[in-house]
């Protein structure tokens, strides 16, 4: 056996502390599933001249008989952590299926109640474009802690796109984030049909 001298024995107990301490630091590295995602804001969008204040909180907002087409939304209130945001206030509103805003009373008005895993949903009819507005539905959101959000939900369907809302959407000239256009499906509660659309809302 060669002997080693007390030198190589020196470099061969630092190499083996290097190792050591490669593997300790190594361990201390969160994984990949430790790691959050951070979800994107979802984008502003203008108020508009038609807000009113002390919509009633329903997830119902036809007061009266209502030609259109019934149309059914839902989504989620979260944070960029994915958290429902259940204190969150929603508020929405929209123009009717003759492109007319209620500002007397509060049809196709109203606050939406938020469950505590974060989904709301509310029942209305497809609101009509008006002066070169594409259809929209305006959205308010205001949570502890959070920033609030002004914003606007468009439809992929909405006939100003003429079927190609990646290219069309600046057709509306207040539409500044394709984002904010969705796919419309159709769906049916209690025997009648509704267009169905998903939106997501996420503070900052």
């Amino acid at each position: 056996m060669n002997k080693v001298s007390r030198r190589e024995f020196g470099y061969l107990l630092f190499g083996a502390g290097a190792v050591t301490a490669g593997y300790s630091l190594i361990g201390s590295l969160p994984s990949t599933s430790a790691i959050q995602k951070v979800l994107t804001p979802t984008p502003s969008s203008s108020l508009g001249p038609f807000y009113r204040s002390g919509s009633p909180r329903r997830e119902k907002l036809l007061e009266r008989a209502q030609s259109g087409t019934p149309l059914l939304v839902s989504g989620r209130v979260i944070d960029t952590a994915g958290k429902p945001l259940t204190s969150a206030v929603l508020e929405v509103f929209h123009a009717d299926s003759s492109g007319n805003y209620d500002m007397s009373g509060f049809h196709c008005r109203g606050e939406i109640p938020i469950a505590d895993n974060g989904e709301y949903q509310y029942e209305t009819v497809m609101p009509a474009g008006y002066g070169g507005r594409a259809q929209h539905i305006h959205y308010r959101i205001s949570a502890p802690g959070r920033r609030g959000l002004i914003t606007q939900l468009f439809f992929e369907t909405d006939p100003k796109f003429e079927g190609n809302p990646n290219r069309n959407y600046v057709k509306d000239s207040l539409i500044e984030h394709r984002d904010l256009i969705k796919p419309v499906t159709s769906t049916t509660r209690n025997g009648v049909s509704y267009r169905a659309v998903r939106f997501e809302i996420c503070l900052a």
